[in-house]
């Protein structure tokens, strides 16, 4: 059983790695915290205290590289903010009990896992947008392709960090006409729609202009509109997740 679980975790990993570096370094850095913070809820004798010190002292950059991570992106409930672990997480962690656990083991397990992660994330930070093969496959696809270039595109991804990330380097890469939406926009959904599919949502590119809305050719979406809307002015469809 623990072995079925030992390859959920895994898939859904990969699962991240294949949708974009930042999907997964996310993935990293949200497990560096739970895994930390379980630590520092079972961390109580001095010995144990003395310890941890230790190791944060040790990967100071990883911790703090990690805390600005959560802040910069910061719209989760995941979000630690500047303190990592706030005392709210400590508090909902649960306490094992060591007549029922192995606790001393399974910390010693955590440590490991840790540093695996912290390695994990020292790589990952120093990649960047212009090392991404597949986000530069995906603009070259956009500019050269004569039908992508002029016509509506819809860009799907299961992961909210993808598709922002994919917004943000559409736009870097000087497309105005771009939206993105996931489970956390504020924008109405009904709008994004509408400003990016008008013909089949009882409008037109003439009535958006009279309006001063700006027209959308390029919608970047998680699964939030992915049933029972009308989408069909786009001329084509790329799921991103695909490696």
């Amino acid at each position: 059983r623990r072995g079925q679980v030992v390859a959920l975790i895994k898939v859904g990993f990969l699962k991240r790695l294949e949708s974009s570096t930042v999907a997964f370094d996310h993935s990293c850095q949200n497990l560096f915290i739970k895994l930390l913070t379980f630590i520092e809820r079972h961390a109580t004798s001095d010995q144990d205290r003395r310890r941890l010190d230790r190791w944060k002292d040790q990967h100071a950059d990883v911790i703090a590289h990690v805390a600005k991570g959560q802040a910069a992106w910061g719209d989760d409930e995941e979000d630690a903010g500047e303190d990592l672990i706030t005392p709210e997480m400590l508090e909902a962690d649960e306490v094992l009990d060591d007549g029922t656990y192995r606790v001393g083991e399974i910390i010693d397990e955590t440590y490991l896992d840790l540093d695996q992660l912290s390695r994990l994330i020292e790589i990952l930070k120093e990649f960047t947008p212009e090392q991404d093969g597949k986000l530069s496959a995906l603009l070259d696809l956009v500019k050269t392709d004569p039908v992508l270039r002029d016509h509506k595109l819809l860009i799907f991804s299961e992961f909210q960090k993808t598709a922002r990330y994919l917004c943000e380097n559409l736009r870097a890469a000087g497309y105005t006409n771009v939206e993105q939406v996931d489970s956390t926009t504020k924008l109405g959904r009904g709008d994004v729609i509408k400003r990016f599919a008008p013909y089949y949502n009882g409008s037109s590119s003439s009535e958006l202009a009279k309006a001063g809305e700006a027209e959308t050719r390029i919608l970047v979406s998680t699964d939030v509109l992915s049933e029972g809307l009308n989408l069909q002015d786009a001329t084509r469809l790329i799921n991103y997740d695909l490696h």
